[in-house]
């Protein structure tokens, strides 16, 4: 007799098994959009596991159902995230353009600085405290092929026997690398000015967003996920309350329940950083701002989904708040 293999995964599922056995069996609604155009959507337009994440959002009753869910809510927070992440990432590369800016210009004014003699002290402050360690060499054989945007500065590093400047490797340093050298760097030459503490949660806010809009992952899961210890007994943890953003938390009142959520303290700190390295207030209006702008009121104005049981427009409403102080 053969005996039944149970399987610790689960079955895959063709679009119309999905909606029968899956959507509808949890809870989710077919009012706004009909189940013959869900399954044509699920076949053509999406796929189910990107899809059906945002529903993580919503609330479900005493019967583990999804409560004031339908399916045509989550179509449309699926084109709010996608209009969401290329804004975003347009700002992270602004960001990193301009990150690079603020360093270059301090190493140029800064007469105690080596421009070449800097770059084998960060690499030895970067392997001191980080797992993966980085050299010259590992660094320089990034633009070893032809086909490499940096095979320029590969082939010039060459020729001057593997000598390199601060003003070539900053080109070739990925996100995490130009945080951890903004960091060494403004620490050996501190700046009244600049906090660099807070400036790094900014950093790191940034670089978090810009690789998951890359990359395409959703943003808008998980609205009310925060750290395990973002609240103490005596309210939020401090920790996760940036100097540079508390200002605006105050003057916004932003509830201290959302303020350490993954998805509202990063994308907080993308729009501070942004503001801090490339807004100017007296020039004509910036496009990638107004188009935040105009993103969030038209959200604000035509809500997609119900104002309850769900995360979403609490979400909204106070990254508008924040948005329009910092702005």
């Amino acid at each position: 007799m053969t005996s039944v293999i149970h399987l610790p995964y689960k079955e895959k599922k063709i679009a119309n098994q999905l909606v029968e056995e899956v959507l509808k069996k949890n809870g989710v609604q077919f009012t706004h959009i009909s189940e013959a155009d869900a399954i044509p959507y699920l076949e053509e337009r999406n796929y189910y596991y990107k899809f059906a994440c945002y529903r993580k959002n919503f609330r479900k009753n005493n019967k583990n159902k999804y409560i004031d869910l339908d399916f045509q809510y989550l179509i449309t927070l699926s084109k709010l995230d996608k209009e969401l992440r290329y804004i975003l990432l347009q700002m992270t590369l602004e960001i990193e353009h301009f990150l690079k800016v603020k360093i270059l210009k301090d190493v140029s004014y800064n007469n105690v600085v080596d421009g070449y003699a800097i770059i084998q002290d960060y690499i030895t402050s970067y392997n001191t405290k980080n797992d993966r360690s980085l050299s010259i060499d590992s660094l320089i054989d990034r633009g070893k092929s032809t086909n490499s945007t940096n095979h320029g500065i590969y082939t010039k590093v060459i020729a001057n026997n593997k000598y390199i400047a601060v003003w070539q490797i900053i080109e070739i340093m990925q996100m995490q690398e130009l945080q951890y050298f903004f960091e060494y760097y403004f620490k050996s030459f501190p700046k009244s000015d600049l906090n660099v503490k807070a400036y790094k949660s900014l950093i790191i806010s940034s670089r978090y967003i810009r690789n998951a809009a890359a990359h395409n992952s959703p943003l808008l899961v998980n609205l009310s996920s925060s750290p395990i210890d973002a609240f103490t007994s005596t309210g939020i943890n401090k920790r996760y309350v940036n100097k540079l953003l508390k200002p605006h938390f105050d003057n916004a009142v932003i509830p201290s329940s959302i303020i350490p959520t993954y998805r509202f303290k990063d994308i907080a700190g993308v729009l501070k950083l942004y503001k801090l390295l490339r807004y100017n207030p007296s020039a004509s209006k910036d496009p990638i701002v107004e188009s935040l702008r105009n993103l969030l009121k038209r959200i604000n104005n035509n809500p997609p989904c119900p104002k309850t049981n769900n995360d979403v427009m609490f979400f909204f409403k106070y990254t508008q708040k924040l948005f329009e102080d910092i702005f």
